[in-house]
């Protein structure tokens, strides 16, 4: 979501307020670090969790538009009715909205710059003068506000058939940027995949050598075979990533590890395999199947509870 934000406000040619949490205590329906951009008419995009305090904080965005200032608020959920039309959850979020001016609009774009380089860089923004600028690490300064900016998620699917298709389409949902490589050239045409990032044919060994993983990697190997699927974890498993998840029934499972391990592959490595992928949900479609897949990533990407 913050790559598609700083690409709105770098493109944007109206005037735009944006406001970000800054603080939540509590609880509230969206995490510090959530962002909308808001303009003269209303919301351009994102959310802060809806409600009245989401229509609270774009009146003051349009304020802000207006002064070309900025401001720092609070808004509470805190109403106890739920027949009533405040919001309930209990939480209170502090805000920062900020005019978004050819000053700020430049720092987004470097900040975008580096974030599509597969880069960490740090937002911290003056809560007194309201000013931001990037830093290349953490500081605790006084009365400032520090944010994180990390590369998008980047989802690899491994196979373009009906799962990886069905993959495909969760993944652009959530945000996801999302490329499909298949050793068949019908099964990644730009037709069926049309806002994929990348989509590649070939050999799956020369396609995912020249992939670009990081951190922030989620691979799925969902390819047309049990040779390809073990073709595929042996060119992935030593790269960079966040989840790695291998389709195929146990039987089929186990003996991929086997030839793995034969071939010199260590057990450790092998435990971090998602395998089979996705929850147990009983899932047998498609579609429940891709729904199983992102429920697990989602479970990673946002740290496994007990």
């Amino acid at each position: 979501m913050n790559k598609e934000i700083f690409k709105i406000i770098t493109e944007y040619e109206k005037p735009l307020a944006l406001v970000t949490i800054i603080e939540t205590k509590g609880s509230a329906p969206r995490h510090t670090g959530s962002k909308m951009l808001v303009d003269g008419a209303g919301v351009v995009a994102g959310t802060i969790g809806g409600g009245n305090g989401e229509y609270l904080s774009i009146l003051e965005g349009q304020k802000m538009i207006e002064a070309q200032s900025f401001t720092v608020m609070d808004i509470a959920r805190l109403g106890t009715d739920p027949k009533a039309s405040l919001m309930i959850c209990g939480g209170v979020n502090k805000l920062l909205i900020q005019y978004i001016d050819q000053e700020l609009k430049l720092i987004f774009q470097k900040a975008l710059n580096v974030i599509e380089s597969g880069e960490e860089i740090y937002l911290a923004t003056d809560l007194i003068k309201g000013k931001s600028y990037l830093k290349e690490k953490f500081s605790n300064e006084e009365n400032h506000f520090y944010e994180s900016l990390k590369p998008q998620d980047n989802l690899l699917i491994l196979g373009g058939g009906y799962v990886g298709y069905a993959l495909y389409e969760i993944g652009i949902y959530l945000g996801f940027e999302v490329s499909v490589f298949d050793d068949r050239e019908d099964f990644v045409a730009r037709e069926r995949f049309p806002q994929a990032r990348l989509l590649c044919s070939g050999k799956y060994e020369q396609m995912i050598s020249e992939y670009s993983f990081n951190d922030h990697s989620y691979i799925a190997i969902v390819t047309r075979g049990h040779l390809q699927d073990g073709e595929c974890l042996k060119q992935v498993i030593r790269k960079k990533h966040k989840y790695l998840g291998l389709i195929g029934s146990k039987r089929k499972i186990k003996l991929t590890m086997e030839d793995l391990l034969q071939d010199g592959y260590l057990e450790e490595e092998l435990a971090q395999v998602h395998a089979p992928i996705g929850l147990d949900i009983k899932a047998e479609t498609p579609e429940e199947i891709a729904i199983s897949v992102f429920a697990e990533i989602i479970e990673e990407k946002n740290g496994k509870k007990n």
